[in-house]
């Protein structure tokens, strides 16, 4: 059987010419070389040298042979290269579950910075309701996920990407437009459009507990799961509604954000399964960060 040693040793010897030589830069003696070179001609049926008592020259099969081990070698040394890539995170299949609502916040960026960083990772991205992100990252069938942090970490790691206010949504024509910032016990009696609780825990409690500590039960006209669909249901004058700043980057000509005063911050976590071992994960994680904080520093800048 040939292996990669032995042609290691004849591309030495056909690059020297020389038995003695090449038995130098292998480290091995002469006699083992000369029989190791007869044991690959043997294999191959060919001769590869032509020998005399003063010279050592390929022959045309040597010659052939000698070009196309060169490709082996190439392609071996890539395999490497490969190899080791994969075992940094590097290289290799990277499976990402994200909410719809991020796409307006830190996932473009998150997504731009890693791929750039890591072209040869393919990243597969994919929306998801964040009632079934964790669930998907302890099954396995993703390897990340960007959501807001779950009720329920058992099993899970999790880093903080991001974090931002909260803002109220207005309709055209809606009395609060008045105000420069909104005092929650404004909000009393007003028709609220909020995300289900069993649809983004999170954020729905978020919601709630900051009106109820400020002495105001929210009226709930409608539970919608995805928010730049309770967005344009505001900008359709069916209610108010508390979301993420983000969303104002919809740019929906019927809305108007309006500041809350003591507005909640709600954070967007990386989330993962602790003993999933794809080495993609950690370079993930680490582009999510540095995004996250890009993004925290060019929000500040805009006010």
């Amino acid at each position: 059987m040939i292996e990669l040693r032995h042609l290691e040793y004849f591309r030495t010897l056909a690059e020297t010419l020389h038995f003695g030589r090449a038995a130098q830069r292998l480290h091995i003696s002469q006699p083992p070389l000369s029989r190791q070179i007869a044991l690959l001609e043997e294999e191959l049926g060919v001769k590869l040298f032509d020998r005399s008592s003063r010279r050592v020259e390929l022959t045309d099969a040597g010659q052939r042979f000698y070009l196309d081990t060169g490709t082996v070698f190439a392609a071996f040394e890539q395999a490497k290269r490969n190899a080791l890539a994969a075992a940094r995170g590097e290289a290799g299949e990277l499976s990402v579950g994200f909410m719809m609502s991020t796409a307006y916040s830190v996932t473009p960026a998150i997504t731009r910075r890693y791929a750039a960083l890591y072209p040869q990772v393919t990243l597969k991205l994919t929306e998801t309701l964040p009632m079934d992100l964790a669930a998907d990252i302890s099954s396995g069938q993703k390897d990340v996920a960007i959501m807001y942090r779950p009720q329920d970490c058992t099993g899970l790691e999790t880093a903080s990407v991001y974090s931002e206010e909260m803002m109220l949504v207005l309709p055209p024509g809606h009395a609060l437009l008045d105000y420069d910032v909104v005092e929650p016990m404004q909000l009393a009696g007003e028709p609220f459009i909020i995300v289900p609780r069993h649809i983004a825990p999170a954020l729905h409690d978020m919601i709630v507990n900051y009106c109820l500590q400020h002495g105001v039960t929210p009226t709930v006209a409608m539970e919608i799961n995805m928010q730049q669909t309770i967005v344009n249901l505001v900008g359709e004058g069916m209610g108010i509604a508390i979301v993420p700043r983000s969303m104002r980057n919809m740019r929906l000509a019927t809305t108007t954000f309006r500041p809350l005063k003591n507005a909640p911050m709600i954070e967007v976590v990386a989330v993962w399964k602790h003993d999933n071992h794809n080495p993609c994960i950690s370079s993930f994680i680490d582009s999510a960060r540095l995004a996250g904080q890009e993004a925290e520093v060019n929000r500040a800048a805009q006010g």
